[in-house]
């Protein structure tokens, strides 16, 4: 699959856009000035405890408190505590062996109000809550993550080969300093030592950093994660992605300078985009934006996805559309297999979904009735694949009785949620919508004659000017749609009939 990365900067934030094979995947923004972010180290102090929560609230400078639960403090809190009040070994960087001590299951057992913690975000202010916090302070690289105050070291569990798990393992025991743990990514499969040796060296001279901060007053931020563009190629870069477009030429030189780091052969693919036309508008991702992230997402064989949101839970609801009526006189047996193929598409797109809107929490999908338990499983095993990808955390439960899907996804950021001023019905996304519907009849290559019956109204604007946007279509998919005014029609109503005078797509459901 061929990746592409678009970065639009802006004057208050950069858009960053993974497009794969040309389909907006994942839309990030990096707002200037942000506050708080994951992955940054805070020196907090501790405001209360929560007893019966078994959690402290602690502060690190935000209007809420941060949260702290028990679970998230991890066994090497004693080390950590009795580091940051040893000031004079600390600057030294001389790490003691500290003894263990009891075994305790309660927060109150640990830490007390007015206490220094340090901590670390792991997940962003949401609504009206605080940020999420870990005491389990680790930091991230291209190959390794590094642990202070562990000695465990681990390996990505998507390294299935056995012989190349082994040679990691060896290489990272001979080089791994006393008191750190490591996390072996997935990325370090087949790298040499070189590699792995010299990002570790960079890693620890981070946290050397880190220490160096700790004389500050509380709260205070002692380590900032990287900017979301470099976070974004540490994570996800691999020999899929085959460009890298940024309308920003300090930006360009901040990727050259990391990838240098990472995949100095790969620095070729970065381009500096100097168009006149908006970056997002030339490769077609605000048109995408318009099209998926309202509340009706459209499938390419004529159903659609409904996106409802809760205070609670995130609701999906598959929709065949016209697909059940194009289908009418089939046989039984063709109408399951089509119910089949219109849950399966839909599991693809809820799938890119639930990625590019970062949706989390519990996720509840009303997909279409199927009676045959094999067509449940192999759906299944379908959204088991396509989620395969996703970075976040998440389980998928298998199909219920009554057609549900449940999952649960762990979010990080907000929720994407993109503030149009255009409402979702105006004429340039229903415009968007109806080329989405076109482009997808015409690749399906099985109706020829096609003619669009629209409001009267819609007809003049799609064929005013030149070249107007019947002749764009014409001009993009080497088709000529015929455009058949209808004063019966509603401004938004459409129906797409091919020369059999099928209908093959239409707004009335």
């Amino acid at each position: 699959m061929n990746k592409e990365l678009i970065i639009n900067a802006e004057k208050q934030e950069v858009k960053i856009a993974l497009l794969e094979e040309g389909k907006l995947l994942e839309l990030h923004r990096d707002v200037f000035n942000q506050k708080f972010s994951v992955g940054d180290i805070y020196l907090g102090i501790v405001k209360k405890i929560l007893y019966g929560l078994n959690a402290a609230i602690i502060d690190i400078g935000h209007s809420k408190g941060a949260f702290l639960h028990y679970n998230d403090i991890g066994f090497q809190i004693n080390k950590m505590l009795e580091l940051i009040s040893m000031k004079k070994k600390f600057l030294s960087n001389n790490f003691e062996k500290f003894e263990k001590k009891e075994s305790i299951n309660s927060i109150d057992k640990i830490l007390h109000p007015g206490q220094k913690i340090l901590v670390q975000i792991s997940k962003e202010p949401i609504s009206n809550k605080g940020p999420k916090l870990t005491a389990k302070i680790c930091i991230p690289g291209r190959y390794l993550v590094l642990v202070p105050f562990s000695e465990k070291i681990s390996i990505s569990k998507k390294i299935k080969n056995a012989k190349e798990k082994s040679r990691l393992l060896s290489y990272i025991k001979k080089i791994k300093p006393n008191e750190f743990g490591l996390i072996i990514r997935t990325a370090s499969y087949n790298k040499i030592g070189k590699f792995l040796n010299e990002e570790l060296i960079f890693l620890i001279t981070k946290w050397k950093k880190t220490l160096k901060n700790l004389i500050k007053l509380p709260p205070v931020r002692v380590l900032s994660e990287m900017s979301k563009t470099s976070c974004l190629l540490r994570d996800t870069f691999n020999d899929d992605l085959k460009s890298i477009d940024c309308n920003n030429s300090f930006i360009c030189q901040e990727i050259h300078s990391y990838l240098s780091l990472i995949a100095p052969e790969k620095t070729n693919i970065i381009k500096y985009y100097k168009g006149n036309i908006p970056i997002f508008e030339k490769y077609g991702i605000e048109k995408q934006i318009q099209i998926f992230l309202g509340q009706n997402v459209p499938l390419e064989n004529g159903a659609y996805l409904i996106i409802e949101h809760t205070e609670a839970l995130h609701v999906i609801d598959v929709n065949s559309g016209m697909n059940n009526h194009m289908k009418k006189n089939c046989t039984e047996s063709e109408r399951i297999d089509n119910i089949l193929k219109v849950n399966l598409l839909a599991a693809t797109e809820i799938a890119r979904q639930l990625r590019l809107r970062d949706m989390g929490g519990i996720i509840v999908v009303d997909f279409i009735d199927m009676s045959e338990p094999i067509q449940r499983k192999q759906l299944y095993e379908h959204l088991k694949e396509k989620m395969k990808n996703d970075r976040a955390k998440h389980k998928i439960l298998p199909p219920n009785k009554f057609g549900l899907v449940q999952f649960t996804r762990h979010r990080v950021r907000p929720e994407l949620k993109v503030n149009n001023e255009k409402s979702e019905d105006s004429p340039v996304n229903y415009i968007h919508r109806l080329e989405f519907v076109i482009e997808s009849i015409i690749r399906n290559k099985n109706h020829q004659g096609i003619q669009l019956h629209i409001h009267s109204f819609v007809s003049a604007y799609l064929k005013k000017g030149f070249p107007s946007i019947q002749q764009k279509w014409l001009l993009k998919y080497k088709k000529w749609i015929k455009i058949i005014p209808r004063d019966t029609f509603g401004y938004t109503e459409y129906q797409v009939i091919n020369k059999n005078h099928e209908i093959i797509s239409s707004s009335f459901h």
